[in-house]
């Protein structure tokens, strides 16, 4: 019996496969499947029911899993406390969403590199319900993302709230000297999807301000919105801090209204029980990276105020 046999156990029964586990462990499936008969004849009981398609437990197999968890989480646990955190090396598989991948994600990758050059990224840009699923099916480790974890076996660290406001063509903006809450109801509503958070946030606004718009647009790509509401199309909710040359050119126009949308904090998210040591190594540089954009882009909003000022 060895660790390798071990954990790859561990991730036949989270993942639910042999061929998922070995896309997990960087194994072949025969690889796979000799760990398995290994450990098998190791302790002499069969783990695995394999006349089901699926990876089934056999009673055996359902009472080693906790014995087997905790003893991949206390290696885990063990490696990072010992190791030195620049040795730390594997794969870490991140999504972030848009407004991550449109602001800080360079400056991420960067200090991820420097302070852990032995570690490999592998990044999915998408919506946070997207992210969400993949995490739990086993396929990303680590997320970047809003709103509330889905779960309570998930750990979050705050990287701070994304400031997000109403916006238009100025060319439309012209047209509407007096700005109320019936522009609603004159143009068109650009949101993501429904697999993003940006859906249930409009959505929840909308009922808190009893806005019923007469016409919506549902795309998947925040950059694809900034480009409608530019061209004139319709409105939309943006986070601005993605946006700076626009708004600084004037080529998107802030509407003010009475009921302005509240900052929404902004999570890295992974789940507690995963034995992966590089999970909160890696959320940690995302937090700190995060805090540097946003300490940045409060200075340049100073800077920016006092020009006008002046």
């Amino acid at each position: 019996m060895n660790i390798k046999q071990l954990e790859t156990f561990y991730w036949i029964d989270r993942l639910g496969s042999f061929s998922a586990a070995a896309d997990k462990v960087f194994a072949t499936q025969s690889t796979v499947s000799m760990r398995i008969h290994e450990l098998e004849e190791s302790l002499g009981v069969k783990l695995f029911d394999r006349t089901q398609r699926t990876a089934k437990l056999t009673s055996k197999g359902k009472e080693l899993v906790p014995y087997v968890r905790q003893l991949i989480e206390l290696t885990s646990e063990m490696q990072e406390i010992l190791m030195p955190k620049a040795a730390l090396s594997g794969l870490i598989r991140v999504g972030v969403i848009e407004v991550v991948a449109l602001t800080w994600l360079p400056d991420f990758i960067k200090h991820l590199r420097a302070k852990f050059p032995l570690v490999r990224l592998e990044l999915a840009v998408g919506l946070a319900n997207e992210l969400n699923q993949k995490m739990a099916n086993g396929d990303l480790d680590l997320i970047f993302s809003m709103g509330r974890a889905p779960s309570s076996a998930y750990v979050m660290e705050s990287l701070g709230s994304v400031t997000f406001d109403w916006v238009m063509a100025p060319q439309l903006k012209n047209k509407n000297k007096k700005l109320t809450l019936e522009i609603f109801k004159e143009q068109p509503l650009i949101i993501l999807n429904k697999n993003s958070f940006h859906f249930s946030f409009i959505q929840e606004w909308m009922r808190e301000n009893k806005i019923h718009p007469n016409s919506i647009i549902e795309c998947n790509s925040m950059s694809a919105i900034a480009i409608l509401v530019k061209a004139g199309v319709g409105i939309s909710l943006i986070p601005m801090s993605c946006y700076p040359n626009e708004l600084e050119d004037g080529s998107l126009a802030v509407i003010k209204l009475s009921k302005e949308s509240q900052p929404v904090e902004a999570y890295a998210m992974y789940i507690g029980d995963s034995p992966n040591p590089l999970a909160q190594a890696v959320a940690d540089v995302g937090a700190e990276v995060s805090k540097i954009f946003n300490n940045q882009k409060k200075s340049e909003n100073r800077n920016s105020l006092l020009r006008k000022i002046a």
